[in-house]
Order: structure tokens, then sequence, then C-alpha cells
């Protein structure tokens, strides 16, 4: 029997213009209005602020690509100094040359609605729109899929989102700080390294953040990539509710 089809429900909230939130779920045609329901709950619950400007989209998934969960470690850190130093420290021994550069360049993503994406050699920057950056979307954890459609599990989205990632052509690493300034976790991601959640990478009350996706490859490659993080659906298997 042919599995019921599939829907991509997003959320985009802004205020003045500036990003708030995000979020998106992968659901069942049953399972949409609850979505959309819950998630334009969330937009209204953000620590960042009430957004003047709500948008809601459902899209057919289209074809599902499924993909195993990343390995989880954390890396237990006290200070946000310390965790910026453990990410460094990872990305070097994961092979990433020149990790002084890159971690003095993650501050200009913090102006970016999506993510850098670098070549992890040269460090070119690789977005055809560099105010934009590139956004990883079309994702969720394969189960339950209808489940806990509108609450924030920053620990299973940021998964689901790294291993997502990890599985799109040319990329080799990714460090991320959330814009929340409730959440001060971040996380650097590798095929090697795993998920390595960093406890604190942030001052409490700081809503910079961004995120830095590590390209390796043939120019020729960089649309496939791009194609793959922004329209390539990716279901997440083994994706644990805590870390």
């Amino acid at each position: 029997m042919d599995s019921p089809p599939l829907f991509c429900v997003k959320m985009r909230a802004s205020a003045g213009g500036a990003h708030v939130s995000g979020a998106e779920r992968v659901v069942p045609a049953a399972a949409v209005p609850a979505a959309l329901a819950a998630l334009g709950a969330r937009a209204l619950a953000h620590p960042k602020g009430t957004p003047d400007d709500i948008r809601l989209r459902v899209e057919p998934a289209g074809e599902i690509l499924r993909v195993p969960a990343l390995p989880v470690v954390l890396e237990r850190t006290a200070t946000a100094a310390e965790g910026m130093a453990r990410a460094a420290e990872l990305l070097a021994a994961d092979g990433v040359s020149r990790v002084p550069e890159i971690m003095a360049l993650f501050r200009e993503t913090y102006a970016m609605r999506g993510a850098m994406l670098l070549d992890a050699d040269t460090l070119e920057r690789l977005e055809p729109d560099r105010a934009r950056g590139v956004r990883a979307t079309r994702m969720d954890a394969a189960e339950p899929a209808a489940a806990d459609a509108g609450a924030k599990n920053h620990f299973r989205e940021a998964l689901v989102l790294a291993s997502k990632v990890q599985a799109a052509p040319g990329i080799v690493a990714e460090i991320c700080v959330s814009d929340d300034p409730d959440y001060v976790t971040g996380y650097v991601a590798s095929k090697s390294l795993g998920y390595r959640r960093i406890a604190t990478i942030k001052e409490r009350g700081d809503p910079s953040g961004g995120r830095i996706f590590l390209f390796r490859g043939p120019r020729s490659l960089v649309p496939d990539c791009i194609r793959f993080l922004q329209e390539q659906t990716v279901l997440v298997e083994g994706v644990p509710w805590t870390p």
C-alpha cells in the first residue's frame, strides 16, 4: 500500500524587515491544518519579539530522501569563549585548514538571512546572493511525522538540519550558533565528527547567530550542492528527542 503524500509546511516571521523566526515540518495532508496553526502560534511567541509579518506556506514534498541522523556527542563548555575555542579545535581536528580565518568570517554570518557557503580551503564565498546566503529547507525528522508540530525543540531541529546538510554534495563540515537570545548552545558537524553539541557557545541574551557550510570540491558541483540544500526534501531517521 502506497504511503500518503507528504507536504512541506513552512513558517517565516519578521519584524521591520528583520528575521525573527522560522520553522518547517514535513507532514501528511491530514496534519497540514494542525501544523499551520502550531507554527503560526510559535511565530507569535518568539523571544526575539512579536513579528509584524508572518508567512505560512504549504508545498508538495515531492521525492523524499531518507538519511540517518548524525551521531550526537556533547561538548561540555561553560563560557562562550570556551565554546568558540572548542568549535575551532573540532574543525581543525577534522582536517579543516585556516580555522582562525574561518572563525573570524563567522561573525559576518550574523547579518545574513541564510548560511555562508564557504570553500573550506580557499575561503572563497560561494553563495549566489551574499545577503541571503543559502538556506537549508524541506526537512523533518522521519518519526513521528506529525507529532509535536509546533513546539520548539532546538536539539531535534538542529540535528535534522545538520544531518541533511552533511548529506549534500561537497559539504565537509558546518558550524552553527543559534540566533535565539535564550539559547546558548551551538554545534559543529561533519561526517566524521558527527553532531558535536557545544553546551555554551554564546552569552545568554545575545541575539546574534549564524552558520557556515564548508564546501570542498570542483566549482561545477556548487549548483548541485545548493539545489540539494534548498530543494531536496529529506526525512532524517533515528532522531532522538533529547541529546
